[in-house]
């Protein structure tokens, strides 16, 4: 069965459901007419980029690839024209399906050097790092519906819910994990493609009477500061993703949403995106942690010398499943440099914890070595927001000219100056963790998602 088919016949059995943005709403069955009539002016292409305003516009071009059978690339203007042109560089789409002018449209590239696979990916989903070129992590058919059906056994939503998709789809997470997802269990989607501001949000919530959302623990916790003006909301589902959770900032939102099922899940767009799903009911116990991998998926924890490593210990994270990526586009090295006899290497720091769940203790690439220590921004950070007058903070690593290590930190909150944070640092964090700059910012810059942009 293809990924149209499987999605389709999933959507046929709530035809009278809603997808919606602002006043544009479609059923689910205009929705399956539309895509199916829109895939023909896609047959003939080689791979079709997503380049759209609304974000309903964004789900109806996806649908059109996936019912012609064709590539998909999505783009996300959140991200500026230049990350977008980076990933077009890389590509090579033969089309672009844009709604520059309010109405969907297919431009015709005249120059393409796009490849034609076999097998064909169903999506091409690119890294989202804002400097470098991107990579093109791409997903087949048989990834993605793998990835839906492992989701949707232990996500407990259905026709009677309704979600709000806040995000970008360029984000793998929200693609799989909360539009497909929400499709084939005829949930009403409310998508909203303005810039992100939580009591916007929260309104909406109210308003449409919105069961379920998703967002970084960033975007989660600041919903959680003016959830108390809105009485009328009701978020039955919470799934957070995409960041290190500190347990104040947990500890907060299990507090604002008391009677919410909040699912803390882990996943990489090379692995379509899910690969692991704290149960609600756990979350209270040991809320930094991301639960169990799903049904399909197998795990395991290495150290330096290729040993598994024992509960407890760290080491870096290797996953197997039919979710794990094909590889990345035109980049046979990268993809030999990650996949490693089926088994795709996360980069991800990772243990498991006494009670037998899998912790991430943050990116092999932020670590940061200094006087021979291994310093983990993400602990640092954690540590930092459990007090109250810290609202965002980075921590990352930087040589001086004479190749010396410096710890560097970027915070927002309500501190006087650097000597009040740093004096905080000196109670919180042990000595070889002091920052060696502190730069006292008023906001932290963020992605489309939601989460700080990490240096």
């Amino acid at each position: 069965m293809s990924l149209w088919e499987f999605i389709s016949s999933k959507m046929s059995r709530n035809l009278k459901q809603t997808v919606g943005e602002k006043g544009a709403v479609l059923t689910y069955e205009e929705l399956i007419i539309f895509s199916q009539n829109f895939a023909k002016r896609l047959k003939n292409e080689k791979c079709c980029a997503i380049y759209c305003k609304s974000e309903i516009a964004s789900a109806m071009a996806l649908l059109s690839c996936f019912a012609a059978n064709t590539p998909a690339v999505p783009l996300s203007i959140k991200y500026g024209e230049n990350h977008c042109k980076k990933i077009i560089d890389l590509v090579q789409p033969s089309c672009i399906i844009t709604d520059t002018d309010d109405e969907l449209q297919v431009v015709y590239l005249s120059y393409t050097d796009c490849k034609k696979l076999n097998p064909h990916p169903a999506l091409i989903m690119c890294t989202s790092g804002t400097t470098g070129v991107p990579k093109g992590a791409m997903l087949s058919e048989k990834n993605i519906i793998a990835n839906i059906k492992d989701i949707a056994e232990y996500f407990k939503i259905d026709n009677k819910d309704s979600i709000l998709i806040s995000r970008p789809l360029y984000h793998c997470a929200v693609l799989t994990g909360e539009f497909l997802v929400s499709l084939i269990k005829g949930v009403r989607i409310v998508f909203h493609s303005e810039k992100f501001n939580p009591t916007e949000l929260l309104s909406i919530c109210e308003d449409q009477n919105i069961t379920t959302i998703g967002g970084t623990p960033t975007l989660i916790n600041l919903l959680s500061r003016f959830k108390r003006k809105y009485s009328d909301v009701n978020l039955r589902n919470i799934v957070i993703s995409g960041e290190c959770m500190s347990e104040p900032v947990a500890k907060n939102i299990a507090e604002v949403f008391p009677t919410s099922n909040i699912y803390h899940v882990y996943g990489l767009t090379e692995a379509s995106p899910r690969v692991s799903y704290m149960p609600p009911e756990d979350f209270k116990d040991e809320p930094c942690s991301v639960g169990v991998p799903l049904n399909s998926v197998k795990i395991k924890i290495l150290d330096k010398s290729g040993r598994t490593v024992r509960n407890g210990e760290r080491g870096m994270l290797w996953i197997r499943g039919d979710n794990v990526m094909m590889g990345y586009y035109n980049s046979p090295k990268q993809t030999k440099k990650a996949i490693k006899n089926n088994w795709l290497c996360t980069g991800d720091i990772a243990s498991i914890t006494e009670k037998g769940w899998l912790k991430i203790h943050g990116r092999r690439d932020n670590l940061i070595i200094r006087a021979g220590m291994n310093i983990y921004p993400q602990e640092i950070e954690a540590e930092l927001r459990k007090d109250s007058r810290t609202k965002d903070v980075l921590v990352y690593g930087e040589k001086d000219l004479d190749g010396n290590t410096k710890i560097c930190m970027d915070i927002s909150g309500d501190f006087g100056n650097k000597e009040d944070v740093y004096n905080l640092c000196k109670e919180l964090l042990a000595s070889f963790q002091l920052p060696t700059i502190i730069n006292l910012m008023e906001e932290l810059p963020k992605n489309g998602s939601g989460k700080i942009f990490r240096k």
